[in-house]
């Protein structure tokens, strides 16, 4: 994986921190990177859609458990 790869996982992993101390339902990063499609073939995010007030929709990229590990065994999150 490379450093690009790890700053896709390391923002939604910030993401998903964010959400649970703000109590909020944005969980997912947006992004139109090439990257993030390649990360959800590899199993390390999948694409996700949230349904806000007023039938607002936001989709975006949240991680997987795979992903979680991957970011976390990496040198950066140490």
């Amino acid at each position: 994986m490379n450093t690009r790869d790890i700053n896709l996982l390391e923002k939604a992993f910030e993401a998903e921190i964010k959400s649970a101390v703000n109590k909020s339902r944005l969980y997912m990063i947006q992004t139109k990177s090439k990257r993030a499609e390649s990360l959800v073939a590899s199993g390390l995010l999948i694409k996700v859609s949230e349904t806000l007030g007023a039938g607002f929709t936001v989709s975006g990229y949240a991680l997987t458990d795979a992903g979680r590990q991957a970011y976390c065994t990496s040198k950066r999150c140490q």
